[in-house]
C-alpha cells in the first residue's frame, strides 16, 4: 500500500471512530476527549490486527464522499456550524444508492452479459465507455455546483483525487464509491424519503 492511501485509509479510520464517540456529546471540549479516544482506539490491535487491518475487509480504499461526509459531519457537531445545509446532505445520500445500483449489480454478475460497469473506472480498457462514467459524474457535479449544492464540490474532490492518484486504486469507482458509503446513505435516502411522505 502506498504511503497516501495508508495515511488516507488511517484518517478515514480516525475520523469514523470519532464521529462514532462523538454522537454522545458535541462541543469543542467533548471533540478533543473524542480525538484522543478515537486516536487511541484506531491503534490498539483487536486480535492481533489494528482497526484498519478489519476495516480493509469491508472497504480496501474509503471513497472520498465518505471521508469528507464524515470529517464535515464532525467538524459541524463539534463547532455548531452548518457547513453543509439539508439539501446537501440529501444529494450526498441520493448520489450513494443510485452510484450503488449502477456499479454493485454487474460487479455480482447481474444485467447484463459479458459488462462490468466497474471496468468502466479504468479508462485505459475501455475509453469510449468510459466516458459514461467521467462524463456522468462531471455532468452531476456540475449541476449541483450550478445549483449551489455544495456536495458537487465532494464530487469534484474525488475527480481531483482520483487524477492525483491519492489512493492505491487507479479506479474512479473507488474514489466514488464504498460499500460503507453504499449501506449508509441508502439507508440515510430510505430515511428521507419516508420523512417526506
Amino acid at each position: 500500500m502506498s504511503t497516501t492511501a495508508y495515511w488516507w485509509n488511517a484518517a478515514g479510520l480516525f475520523l469514523l471512530l470519532l464521529w462514532t464517540i462523538q454522537r454522545w456529546r458535541g462541543g469543542w471540549s467533548w471533540f478533543f476527549v473524542s480525538a484522543v479516544v478515537a486516536g487511541a482506539v484506531s491503534l490498539i490491535p483487536f486480535f492481533g490486527h489494528p482497526p484498519r487491518y478489519w476495516l480493509s475487509g469491508l472497504t480496501p480504499n474509503m471513497s472520498v464522499p465518505l471521508v469528507v461526509l464524515v470529517a464535515l459531519s464532525v467538524v459541524q457537531r463539534a463547532a455548531d456550524l452548518r457547513l453543509f445545509r439539508r439539501g446537501d446532505w440529501a444529494a450526498a445520500w441520493i448520489f450513494g444508492p443510485i452510484a450503488a445500483l449502477v456499479l454493485y449489480p454487474s460487479a455480482l454478475g447481474l444485467g447484463l452479459r459479458n459488462f462490468d460497469t466497474y471496468a468502466l473506472g479504468w479508462p485505459w480498457l475501455a475509453w469510449w465507455p468510459s466516458l459514461l462514467l467521467f462524463g456522468g459524474v462531471a455532468a452531476a457535479a456540475a449541476l449541483l455546483v450550478g445549483r449551489g449544492n455544495r456536495f458537487g464540490w465532494i464530487l469534484v474532490a474525488a475527480a481531483a483525487a482520483y487524477w492525483l492518484r491519492l489512493q492505491e486504486s487507479n479506479n474512479f469507482w473507488d474514489y466514488l464509491l464504498d460499500p460503507l458509503y453504499a449501506a449508509v446513505s441508502l439507508v440515510a435516502a430510505v430515511l428521507l424519503l419516508v420523512r417526506r411522505s
